[in-house]
């Protein structure tokens, strides 16, 4: 990560998926005792099991197809590199920011020689044409990267100011009737 113009080396421990806070439960299809595979069953009756198949593109000869074009609103789209293969730029974004984060992902960092705060940057797991948006929060006692989409909505402030039911209560006084209930 560079933060600042200075390389800041950070590890990025494994994600930390729902999976991991709650459990997982795991179906297991048996049959005398034997641990059963997904697959396909073939016409001719040739049985593929799932880890035997491998994806990739071709053309409608069967020759592998060349990388697909990306657009988006008329403009061709680069791939970006993995974020694991390069150094992302961070730079220092204000507390309130992680309030208008929508978390998606949460991935635990060694962040030796960042200050605590929190930095904003982008993110991609792989290679893409859309980063999304990432915060790295940097606590005393250790670091996270939260991967997911920034959103555009202002924050309220401490005081919230009623005036609608202010006036209400005012004409109320000064009107000197007490409430009548009856004509509900």
């Amino acid at each position: 990560m560079n933060v600042a113009g200075k390389a800041n080396p950070a590890g990025v421990e494994s994600k930390n998926s729902k999976d991991d806070r709650y459990g997982r439960v795991d179906v297991v299809v048996e049959q005398g005792g034997k641990r059963l595979e997904r697959g396909w069953l073939l016409p001719d009756g040739v049985i593929f099991r799932k880890s035997q198949v491998a994806m990739t593109s071709v053309d409608p000869e069967g020759s592998p197809a060349e990388a697909p074009e990306i657009y988006s609103a008329g403009q061709k789209m680069e791939l970006r590199p993995s974020s694991f293969d390069g150094a992302e730029t961070l730079e220092p974004a204000p507390l309130e920011m992680l309030a208008r984060f929508v978390t998606t992902d949460v991935y635990p960092l060694e962040t030796a020689g960042l200050e605590p705060g929190l930095y904003r940057g982008t993110f991609n797991y792989r290679k893409s044409a859309r980063p999304r948006d990432a915060l790295v929060l940097v606590r005393p006692d250790g670091g996270f990267l939260l991967v997911g989409q920034l959103k555009a909505c202002p924050m309220v402030g401490r005081t919230v100011a009623y005036e609608f039911f202010d006036a209400a209560s005012a004409a109320a006084e000064e009107a000197g009737d007490p409430l009548d209930f009856s004509m509900m």
